[in-house]
């Protein structure tokens, strides 16, 4: 069994418990969280932009307020990470140093060298760290990565990424909307297509980003149009959180190659489509389910392997954390943004 800490019961952390909760080779010992209630036996749900909330139980876990406190006194195996990303290096760092392996939430951490000491920890400790990129488990996003593998699509000529979701007003005190603690929609939520479009075609040679500021002061993130520079075929992704409450979350890709088109979108009905140039429209069959619950399961068995993680690597969220970076760059200066 990987005895398993958990700390931050916020939206995300809410989803990880559910998901170790039916997990027959994991044992969730303990929670923390700085918020009292959060912590408490019956602890109130948090809802978010995708997933179910309900009330949780957490009379069979031990229950903290402070994180150091969970770590000197729990024999664990593994810490999973759910804070505000700004805390995430310093969280990361002392779990790796305490003796545990660490699953951090994305993005990796606020800044590339927070990314740089929670890579140096884990390099000095010889403990495992892996970043919660959900979308690369995500099972129609894997689909895809598979066609492009084993070059079903043909060559690539067109990929577009969507991401868009209201305002997140679920985060504790708000901290989502502040730039300086998130990152902004930038680094929050299109760092998911970030990540993504790095593992499916690897780094570009530049970027050039456009971004609007709506929703709070700081850097212009809250919305953003990214052009993906590489040499023979172009990739765009856009993602916000600026739309009106009523709107529903939404991701969505189109990839176009030369075997035809894939799109998926979760207002689409089936989702999941392949429009070949040689034949009727079909839905590729593949296992449902959420990228949590495959990235958690895969890591876990990482932990009870002793195998280190090889499907993301801290190199390769750092390098989304990289590009995210150079886009708010181009975003600042409006410029094209040369990738070294």
């Amino acid at each position: 069994m990987v005895r398993v800490g958990l700390v931050g019961l916020g939206f995300m952390g809410q989803q990880h418990l559910q998901i170790y909760q039916d997990m027959e080779n994991v044992e969730l010992v303990a929670v923390c969280d700085v918020i009292p209630e959060r912590a408490s036996e019956k602890a109130p749900s948090v809802g978010g932009n995708i997933g179910e909330a309900a009330e949780l139980d957490l009379s069979a876990q031990a229950r903290y307020l402070c994180f150091s406190e969970m770590l000197e006194s729990e024999q664990l195996d593994l810490v999973d990470i759910c804070t505000p990303t700004h805390l995430h290096a310093e969280m990361t760092v002392a779990a790796l140093q305490a003796g545990n392996h660490v699953v951090c939430e994305k993005p990796m951490a606020r800044t590339v060298s927070q990314c740089d000491e929670m890579i140096a920890a884990a390099q000095k400790t010889g403990n495992m760290l892996f970043i919660a990129q959900c979308i690369r488990f995500w099972p129609e996003y894997e689909v895809l990565a598979k066609m492009v593998a084993d070059g079903e699509l043909g060559e690539v000529k067109a990929a577009r990424f969507i991401r868009q979701s209201p305002a997140p007003g679920w985060a504790s005190e708000g901290w989502l909307l502040d730039p300086k603690l998130s990152g902004g929609a930038l680094l929050d939520l299109h760092i998911h297509d970030v990540d993504f479009i790095l593992s499916l075609f690897g780094t570009p040679n530049a970027v050039l980003s456009r971004g609007m500021n709506i929703l709070a002061d700081g850097a212009p993130v809250d919305h953003v149009d990214t052009q993906y520079l590489y040499d023979d075929f172009v990739c765009t992704a856009q993602a916000g959180w600026v739309n009106p409450d009523s709107f529903p979350f939404n991701m969505a890709f189109q990839v176009l190659g030369t075997g035809g088109l894939m799109e998926f979108s979760v207002g689409n009905d089936p989702m999941l489509r392949w429009y070949p140039f040689d034949g009727e429209p079909t839905t590729p069959e593949y296992e449902g389910g959420s990228g949590y619950e495959n990235e958690l399961a895969y890591f876990c068995k990482c932990v009870e392997d002793g195998t280190p993680p090889e499907r993301v690597t801290p190199h390769s969220a750092r390098e989304s954390v990289r590009i995210a970076t150079a886009e708010a760059q181009s975003i600042e200066t409006r410029e094209i943004v040369i990738i070294g």
